[in-house]
């Protein structure tokens, strides 16, 4: 491990995908501080931001699946294990069990057509110094919806959600080897936390 300043956007795992070719993980948090700044609202003129039900998980699914291969497929080196992890994560029947979870969130942007989605969990425990708070689990925008904003907009409801429930802290792992991203969460305010490679 090395303490480098560093961001990203990707699923979290805690180990690596067998196929998966590339520096894996890094490790960031967010301290909340302040209040929400108005711009931060969840809808600009035609986007609006919603809790998913497990009604949507069609629309999910093939949302998943369209944003991952878009964005990850090309660090896979095995179109079998990309395949199965795309079923692990997206399937219809493996969404409407997350979206029927208390425990699991999930947000659908729309502008009005779907731009984007998010999923993340309260109450969840850093591993490094034990401090708990929201983990971002993914934050994923549609093919040819990047530079509109969307993500920025996502990414604050799911903040302004986190200081709605009392926690103090949000967090996410995310691929190391993306610099648009890691560009994109230090413009959010994030602090990297530690970089990890598995």
């Amino acid at each position: 491990r090395d303490r480098s300043v560093s961001r990203g956007l990707g699923d979290v795992y805690k180990r690596q995908p067998p196929a998966f070719s590339h520096r894996f993980l890094s490790f960031h948090i967010v301290h909340f501080t302040g209040n929400i700044a108005a711009e931060r609202r969840e809808e600009r003129s035609m986007l609006t931001i919603r809790q998913a039900r497990p009604e949507d998980a069609p629309q999910l699914s093939a949302m998943g699946y369209a944003s991952y291969h878009h964005h990850f497929a090309h660090l896979w080196r095995d179109a079998d294990e990309l395949a199965l992890f795309l079923k692990q994560e997206y399937a219809e029947d493996a969404l409407r069990r997350s979206l029927a979870d208390a425990t699991q969130h999930w947000l659908i942007a729309e502008a009005p057509s779907p731009v984007g989605f998010a999923k993340y969990s309260y109450q969840q425990r850093m591993a490094d110094d034990g401090k708990i708070g929201t983990l971002l689990h993914k934050l994923y925008l549609m093919p040819g919806k990047t530079g509109h904003r969307y993500g920025e907009h996502i990414f604050h409801a799911v903040e302004t959600r986190a200081k709605t429930a009392g926690e103090s802290w949000l967090w996410l792992e995310v691929l190391a080897a993306n610099p648009a991203a890691r560009r994109f969460y230090e413009r959010q305010g994030t602090v990297s936390y530690t970089h990890l490679t598995l």
